[in-house]
């Protein structure tokens, strides 16, 4: 199998190649067509589904995307929690508050969507405190928009909190109704020179935006200590040795980061992002998981387009092996057949697909399965599972490079 080509932010346009074409035509395809009332998979775990949200205001940061000097940057966090089983409770709605997305075309396809999760639900009891993991959206998306694996991932016993980043999301009020609009730090003017304006977004999104994201994870896991010192739903319950992150597209780039920086952070998976940041360069001591998609991204974009869009590919592909060679700890990737970036998402269940690409239940599947056995094994020890067992997925292909030895890169062992 080739390999992967990436582009982290295709869909949201951060690759200035037309990112717009592909964005515009996956919205239009959602809000031209209902959402399935039931458009999530039973999760497989042992435990019912909780879900909740938090708002918190860190009043130690003003917020960049305005230019009022009083506005404080303001955090929405929605979490999934094994629960405790609530007889005839009515599934919560994917979307809490449909007036909160900035489509209001997409919020009414998406209205009467519904999770498998129960709102407020009581915590399952446990003999332990819950691993936990942190998620971070895609850039331009929400907090809610990778629920097929969030909620699923909690129904395995992790609590799972997920971030909602202000300024580049797509929602426009807090929970309390209060609206949110940016008016600073608009993403640049993408010009004629294509491979200038995509090396231009992502100077920009590398600084000050992945800056501003990295703060959020951060406060988020500080307001984390916090829920599990002061009494309520989450007292004594978090295992705060035992946190991952994970993310889709930018998101998935803030955990890898966040696995440098904050020691508080023991391992991170990343669904198909480009990696910002320094990390690029000096690598991590905290094991990582990349998992990427396998259809060409270039095939997205006008034939014009498509060299350049295979040069920045070979420019970010560059960035993932120097981080690889500079990280001392397990490394591993996955490549998924016939899927594309927005199958590391709920958008994959909700737009019409080419016919030879692959079911997006069973690309979910895999991305859960490998997300999972990853966690698993760094966070409770587990193993062995699907990293080291014979592969179980013939559409997915799985390399890891050991953790280094004598201060060289061990060689890829190769599954597919």
């Amino acid at each position: 199998m080739r390999k992967s080509l990436i582009v982290g932010l295709v869909i949201v346009a951060v690759l200035a190649v037309g990112g717009w074409y592909v964005y515009r035509r996956l919205m239009t395809a959602v809000a031209e067509r209902p959402v399935p009332e039931h458009p999530f998979a039973k999760p497989s775990g042992p435990h019912a589904v909780g879900t909740r949200e938090y708002f918190w205001t860190d009043s130690t940061r003003g917020e960049p995307y305005t230019k009022n000097p009083d506005d404080r940057r303001k955090i929405v966090v929605q979490v999934w929690y094994p629960a405790a089983p609530v007889p005839n409770a009515e599934p919560a709605h994917y979307l809490l508050r449909p007036d909160e997305f900035a489509d209001p075309k997409a919020a009414k396809a998406a209205k009467d969507a519904r999770t498998n999760s129960v709102l407020d639900a009581p915590l399952a009891a446990s003999d332990s405190a819950y691993p936990v993991l942190v998620y971070n959206h895609g850039g331009s998306w929400t907090r809610w928009s990778a629920t097929f694996s969030t909620e699923w991932l909690a129904s395995q016993g992790y609590v799972v909190f997920s971030i909602e980043h202000f300024g580049f999301n797509q929602t426009v009020k807090y929970p309390d109704g209060s609206p949110f609009a940016a008016d600073t730090l608009a993403f640049p003017t993408e010009t004629e020179d294509k491979k200038k304006s995509a090396l231009v977004s992502w100077a920009y999104l590398d600084d000050p935006i992945f800056k501003i994201w990295t703060a959020d994870a951060r406060y988020t896991l500080d307001r984390i200590e916090a829920l599990n010192r002061d009494p309520g739903l989450f007292q004594r319950r978090l295992d705060l040795d035992r946190i991952g992150l994970f993310g889709w597209s930018f998101g998935g780039a803030v955990g890898v980061q966040m696995a440098a920086d904050d020691p508080r952070v023991k391992a991170a998976v990343d669904h198909d992002g480009q990696l910002f940041g320094d990390v690029r360069q000096r690598g991590t001591k905290r094991p990582v998981m990349l998992i990427h998609h396998g259809v060409d991204d270039a095939l997205d974009y006008p034939e014009k387009d498509r060299p350049t869009v295979h040069e920045m590919m070979a420019l970010t592909e560059a960035w993932d092996s120097t981080a690889r060679v500079s990280s001392s700890s397990d490394w591993f990737e996955v490549i998924v057949a016939r899927t594309t970036h927005g199958d590391f998402s709920d958008l994959a269940l909700f737009y019409p697909r080419p016919k030879d690409h692959l079911d997006p239940r069973l690309g979910h599947e895999i991305i859960n399965a490998y997300t999972l056995a990853f966690f698993d094994r760094y966070l409770r020890g587990k193993g062995p599972n699907l990293l080291s067992s014979p592969p179980r997925f013939p559409d997915a292909t799985f390399r890891a490079w050991p953790a280094r030895k004598d201060g060289a890169a061990v060689k890829a062992v190769a599954k597919q």
